[in-house]
């Protein structure tokens, strides 16, 4: 019976060994597991941060993009009043681009040109 005893309490010795060597084991998996999670939530928050930064940069890029169509329409419509106006002038440029290129043909402007050209010479010859 004391046999029996002395075997059952080194069983039971065994058995609590082995409960602090699990013990310890589960505790420190646990550090681990608290150390992993710690890391993993360092990592979300670094994450969410670059979310609201590339958040911030697209609205800003969606806001340029925009200013940029409304600049890019003004200046069409700009060139569009020009090319009109343009075209107005043009169709009475035609008149007064007749009457210029006959006063460059105009006997008196040759002979004023020529008197001129005459005098510059007699000038720079002295």
């Amino acid at each position: 019976m004391n046999k029996l005893l002395v075997d059952k309490d080194e069983e039971i010795a065994k058995l609590k060994d082995e409960i602090k060597i699990i013990s310890t084991h589960w505790k420190l998996k646990a550090m681990d597991l608290e150390s992993q999670l710690e890391k993993q939530r360092h990592t979300d928050q670094e994450l969410k941060k670059r979310v609201l930064k590339l958040e911030f940069c697209l609205q800003d890029a969606r806001s340029q993009a925009r200013k940029l169509l409304r600049t890019g329409e003004r200046r069409d419509k700009d060139i569009k009043e020009l090319k009109d106006q343009l075209a107005a002038k043009q169709q009475s440029g035609y008149v007064d681009a007749e009457k210029q290129s006959s006063f460059w043909e105009t006997t008196g402007f040759k002979i004023v040109v020529s008197m001129s050209i005459l005098i510059l010479i007699v000038f720079s010859k002295r």
